[in-house]
């Protein structure tokens, strides 16, 4: 009996010391956050308030809140109940549906929901007497790249039942690999793991056990050896056969995919004369691809990259961050992409009719 009574006390204390850890790291600030060495792996760890692990796509954003972290650098962003930005997403109508699938530039980083450039684009058309009514869903992810957005077509758009989707990756394809091991090629956690990480990661308790362990095991990144022979997330080849097997996919279903260029800051607008940029030039690459599978598959392109090189102005900071454009980024993409269908109406037309 005695010895039932001391397991119970002991099983009883474990909750109780979660409880009163928590409470005290509340009253006295502990930072638990631990910045790997690779952003872009994104651990639940990083950012546990705004993602949770997933074995198949890394990650995906928690669903049904409004987040504000450090990883978002103080702005908020409502997340709905399928985890994507935007209001609740209604049931499907007669309305063409255009669902826009990216990174944090289709997400919107850094400009509110209305400023993004796919709610913009449905603005625009639905007040154009022209086009018949679209409605309109953000299913851009931050992070991921077009091997996360292939899988991430399967699982969670596809359901959506788009009629329209625009593709935009490129940014996290051209990064550093993490562990110099590319996307493809990341051996998942096995799925019991990832639920029990899931299931603790919020609590400060964990998020600082894990800190100490990482802070002491995880070596510091060569930097030699990134220049000198760098790994990327998804090499030029394999991104040219996701955005591929994505709009193979799409036509297979009767979906009309339509591909956007990935901006960048103009070098001649933005920076000194005679700067060299390799992000610039290796940026180039990954258009280039969308580019060639636009060619090669006959399929529509809207090439904001290019439209973008007509201002100096769609970027804050260039030099900090030249990933992310600003409102008026957003505004000029949607302003492109509406010119894009008005000429092509057939696009929406033909949805329309289908």
């Amino acid at each position: 009996m005695g010895r039932m009574k001391k397991t119970l006390l002991l099983i009883l204390s474990i909750p109780l010391f979660v409880v009163f850890t928590e409470i005290l790291f509340t009253i006295i600030p502990v930072d638990t956050f631990f910045q790997n060495r690779f952003f872009l792996v994104n651990r639940a760890l990083d950012y546990p308030e705004v993602f949770k692990k997933d074995r198949q796509l890394f990650w995906r954003l928690r669903p049904s809140q409004k987040i504000s972290s450090r990883f978002f650098e103080g702005k908020e962003y409502n997340i709905n109940s399928y985890g994507l930005r935007g209001d609740e997403i209604p049931d499907k109508t007669d309305r063409t549906r255009i669902v826009a699938m990216g990174n944090s530039c289709t997400f919107g980083w850094g400009v509110r929901n209305d400023q993004a450039y796919i709610n913009k684009l449905g603005d625009l058309i639905n007040s154009d007497s022209a086009l018949p009514p679209v409605e309109i869903i953000n299913g851009a992810v931050p992070g991921y790249s077009s091997f996360q957005g292939r899988r991430f077509f399967i699982t969670d758009i596809l359901p959506l039942e788009p009629d329209i989707i625009f593709l935009m990756y490129g940014w996290n394809d051209q990064w550093a690999a993490a562990g110099n091991i590319p996307d493809q090629d990341q051996e998942p956690l096995p799925e019991i793991i990832i639920d029990v990480q899931n299931m603790f990661s919020r609590l400060k308790i964990y998020r600082l056990s894990k800190k100490l362990l990482l802070s002491a095991v995880e070596q510091p990144l060569d930097d030699r050896l990134v220049k000198e022979k760098p790994v990327y997330r998804v090499d030029i080849p394999d991104y040219y056969n996701n955005l591929d097997f994505i709009v193979q996919y799409c036509r297979q279903e009767g979906i009309r995919p339509i591909l956007l260029t990935s901006p960048i800051p103009s070098l001649e607008k933005y920076y000194q004369p005679g700067k060299k940029s390799m992000l610039h030039l290796f940026h180039q690459y990954y258009n280039h691809q969308v580019r060639q599978l636009a060619r090669n598959s006959k399929i529509d392109l809207v090439d904001l990259a290019i439209e973008f090189d007509n201002y100096d102005n769609l970027f804050d900071d260039a030099e900090k961050d030249p990933i992310h454009f600003n409102a008026m980024g957003h505004q000029t993409a949607a302003e492109a992409i509406h010119r894009y269908l008005t000429n092509n109406p057939e696009i929406i037309h033909a949805v329309d009719n289908h």
